[in-house]
């Protein structure tokens, strides 16, 4: 294209010497601007100048805890970004979240000091998931960044914190799978495929796990059987073993027991008993692995589960 351009070109001041003839060039705003042919030597066409781009400095990645009508100081691990960029002599700050959106601010920095005003946006679970633009302040360090939204739920605080991945932030999640089950030390195993789990971190580095409805078939003497759901609180992390677990056999938990079609009917909620106590592992290919070995309230078989997944998508 450059080429036959330039052959235009060339021909054009070719007819343009011949008939002693000028060139006239009319500017977008219609002013005009006459060279006589004799005068031009060659016509380039050159590439526009784009826009320069802001210099990344910094980018941290930390966690999030949210402060309004609904979360007290809610802590989230998603993983959540802050960049610093310079543009010229005015200096950026973009935030990034997968749950709580993007945000981008024009800041000051005094020392450790970050003040800065910007937008958020972040999406509306109740609007179908679209898009709302909100105005922001950002207030804090590079330890800690408070970005404050005056009209989201009445008022939102959302406190960015600057620290690498704990083990309770890798294993945070919402898991999709598969649990073996075994009553007493003969009977199954019995499967309930697609069974959730819900994983949360806490500040203190503990987890907290929560199981979905699980359903099996065959079970022997209970023939059909469903198990609650329920959470485990509060279960500790073992650097020796890279496992997290808790004996809950005195935490009080209680799981609803139902038991159909078989020899022994039940349609109740028990409580957790002794020698029930919940081990989770996370491989590093991001299987998930929870050993739950319990008994339900005065049953007298144990009940083993071995429940294998990944993080849903």
């Amino acid at each position: 294209m450059k080429k036959f351009f330039t052959l235009v070109i060339v021909s054009l001041l070719s007819a343009l010497a011949v008939q002693a003839q000028s060139l006239k060039v009319t500017k977008i705003d219609g002013s005009v601007v006459t060279y006589n042919a004799s005068d031009i030597s060659k016509i380039e066409f050159l590439p526009s100048e784009s826009a320069s781009q802001p210099k990344l400095i910094h980018e941290f990645t930390g966690y999030l805890t949210v402060k309004n009508r609904v979360f007290d100081n809610k802590r989230f691990d998603s993983a959540a970004k802050i960049k610093v960029l310079q543009d010229g002599a005015k200096f950026l700050a973009e935030f990034s979240d997968a749950q709580w959106g993007t945000g981008s601010f024009v800041i000051t920095m005094n020392k450790h000091a970050i003040n800065g005003t910007g937008k958020m946006k972040i999406a509306n679970p109740r609007a179908g998931g679209a898009v709302e633009e909100y105005d922001a302040t950002m207030s804090g360090s590079m330890r800690e960044l408070k970005i404050s939204i005056p009209s989201l739920m009445g008022g939102t605080d959302i406190t960015w914190h600057y620290n690498e991945a704990s083990a309770a932030s890798k294993v945070a999640g919402n898991y999709s799978g598969t649990t073996s089950l075994k009553v007493g030390p003969t009977m199954g195993p019995f499967v309930s495929a697609t069974v959730g789990y819900t994983i949360t971190a806490n500040n203190d580095g503990t987890i907290n796990v929560t199981a979905s409805e699980e359903k099996y078939t065959g079970v022997t003497m209970m023939h059909n059987l469903t198990l609650g759901t329920y959470t485990v609180k509060n279960l500790a992390y073992d650097k020796a073993t890279n496992s997290f677990s808790r004996d809950y056999s005195e935490d009080g938990i209680k799981v609803h027991f139902k038991a159909t079609g078989g020899m022994m009917e039940k349609d109740e909620n028990y409580e957790f008993g002794k020698t029930s106590k919940m081990t989770v592992t996370l491989a590093e290919d991001g299987t998930l692995t929870i050993t739950n070995n319990y008994k339900v309230g005065r049953m007298p078989f144990p009940i083993s589960a071995t429940y294998t997944g990944k993080k849903a998508k």
